[in-house]
């Protein structure tokens, strides 16, 4: 699956931080979003281990690595990450299941900027089909930017998404999470 690049729209700057541009004011609000999807959109700890909790000790959170490698990014990508013209990315989609690939919970790319590599992410180009994000949050000084909750057309149908840069000082990943109907039932937190 490629990135679809139509759903990206380019925001006003309205005085806000460099993250809420990231949002438009033409997206219906979180109040929109299904009740059982609020505490997936808004939990600032790893889906992963929320993940994992909801599917109980019966299966194990699997990552169905779709593609990965180097590109260009996009223009919201570009704006969010603070990239410069001609600099390139590291990026990876993947499915997240609970063992099942017919029913998979979340789409999720994660986007790193190449000349972040060096800084101690280069391990997260090799992780095949592992989560990310248990990784990603064993980071302690990891801070995550606002969470940016959407509605948009993916797979055939409007589906909720989430996105946010986790960042360890000048170093920054964006993470992208879209919600599937196969999504378990809101479990609690999980480990992390």
């Amino acid at each position: 699956m490629r990135h679809d690049r139509k759903t990206q729209s380019a925001a006003p700057n309205n005085g806000l931080l460099p993250f809420s541009k990231m949002i438009t004011k033409s997206l219906p609000p979180l109040r929109h979003a299904p009740r059982m999807l609020w505490p997936w959109l808004t939990l600032p700890a790893s889906l992963t281990a929320a993940l994992q909790r909801a599917y109980g000790k019966l299966h194990t959170v699997q990552a169905l690595l779709l593609d990965s490698g180097r590109a260009n990014p996009t223009p919201t990508e570009r704006r969010i990450l603070h990239l410069h013209r001609g600099e390139q990315i590291f990026w990876r989609e993947v499915l997240l299941h609970g063992g099942d690939l017919m029913h998979p919970a979340l789409w999720a790319r994660t986007t790193i900027p190449l000349r972040e590599l060096r800084h101690g992410l280069l391990p997260l180009t090799r992780h095949g089909t592992r989560p990310i994000g248990n990784t990603l949050f064993r980071h302690r000084r990891l801070r995550r930017s606002p969470i940016q909750a959407e509605s948009q057309p993916r797979f055939g149908q409007r589906r909720w998404q989430r996105r946010s840069v986790l960042r360890r000082g000048d170093t920054g990943v964006l993470v992208e999470e879209h919600f599937l109907p196969d999504l378990p039932r809101w479990a609690g937190r999980g480990r992390r």
